[in-house]
């Protein structure tokens, strides 16, 4: 999932009469503003996804890829790439280690519901996760896995909420910047 902030020709001109005499300072100006609102989208990402998923903010940071902008390259964008998440990340109950356990494992990956794993079973290899039976013999058995942070990102109000909110602080940034180059003035 890739997240843009747009400025057009028209904004680009409007910059350079606002800046009047300080017009070759518009590269800044727009690098500054992009870099603002790319840092908003990212906040944004995690903000939104824990409102709907019980994940932490940690896990979904790692998956961010940022590219800043500067005024030689006035694109600044967010990516978020990785893979499944280990349903062990998610919330689990009960999340402690019983081997002689008879009740069913739950598993909440979204905050409005919890879905139970029957023959699922909790256990310490480097830390507590979470497993389940293939087949009714011992082994083997495969660890359980729930939808990535791009999959979570990837739904459609979540994409609008969180651009809305980049192209605004955007916005809001580009006029900062430019009163601030005029006030030195």
């Amino acid at each position: 999932m890739n997240f843009n902030v747009v400025i057009n020709e028209n904004q680009v001109n409007e910059i350079q009469n606002r800046l009047g005499q300080f017009k070759k300072k518009t590269p800044n100006v727009v690098a500054s503003a992009l870099n603002r609102g790319m840092s908003n989208m990212q906040a944004n990402i995690k903000r939104e996804v824990r409102k709907e998923y019980h994940i932490k903010a940690g896990d979904i940071d790692v998956t961010l890829q940022k590219n800043r902008a500067n005024k030689g390259n006035l694109s600044a964008s967010v990516a978020s790439i990785g893979g499944v998440i280990p349903l062990d990340k998610f919330k689990v109950s009960p999340k402690s280690i019983n081997p002689k356990r008879k009740s069913t494992i739950s598993v909440a990956v979204r905050k409005d519901g919890t879905k139970k794993f029957k023959g699922a079973f909790m256990t310490d290899i480097n830390g507590p996760k979470l497993f389940i039976r293939v087949k009714k013999t011992r082994l083997p058995i495969e660890r359980l896995f729930g939808p990535s942070i791009p999959q979570m990102i990837g739904r459609e109000d979540i994409v609008q909420r969180i651009q809305l909110e980049g192209q605004e602080t955007f916005d809001r940034r580009l006029d900062y910047e430019i009163d601030r180059i005029l006030g030195r003035a």
